[in-house]
């Protein structure tokens, strides 16, 4: 099956707890996953694997976790183009309701102007993810492994 690397930006431990969920059910569908933390990851990474999962949360007013920040100042083009991708994103909207999730519009816009593709809509999650583990995390790797090929 596929080789899907997961590079993540986690302050808190949700983020990381949706990126470990994700994982558990690409294993599941007999995928060869690789979770990376942001800050242990180079643009190099990205060149190892078929598709790559940028996940983030966001902090602020707009902004991205701060270790994912670093590291898409780090990539470049090359790194993304031809390449297969698929984000997650978790804000709160009890901090800035404007800013919401955009993370995830963050790191889309990374891979689409890095001339990577984007092979499913972002995971976007609102609040504490835990609610969401079994039920829209759940469906949204289901459906994202399916594209894996």
């Amino acid at each position: 099956m596929a080789s899907v690397l997961i590079i993540f930006g986690s302050t808190s431990g949700n983020t990381e707890l949706v990126c470990d969920e994700v994982s558990q059910i690409l294993r599941e569908k007999k995928h060869k996953v690789v979770m990376q933390r942001a800050e242990q990851s180079s643009p190099a990474d990205i060149k190892k694997h078929k598709f790559v999962i940028l996940a983030g949360s966001t902090y602020g007013q707009g902004l991205i976790q701060e270790h994912m920040a670093k590291f898409i100042k780090t990539c470049s083009a090359a790194d993304f183009k031809n390449k297969k991708f698929a984000v997650i994103g978790l804000g709160d909207n009890k901090y800035n309701t404007e800013y919401v999730i955009e993370s995830a519009r963050i790191l889309e816009n990374t891979v689409k102007n890095n001339e990577g593709e984007l092979i499913s809509p972002a995971l976007r999650i609102n609040k504490t993810p835990v609610p969401h583990l079994e039920t829209t995390v759940k469906k949204w790797a289901i459906n994202l492994s399916k594209q894996l090929t």
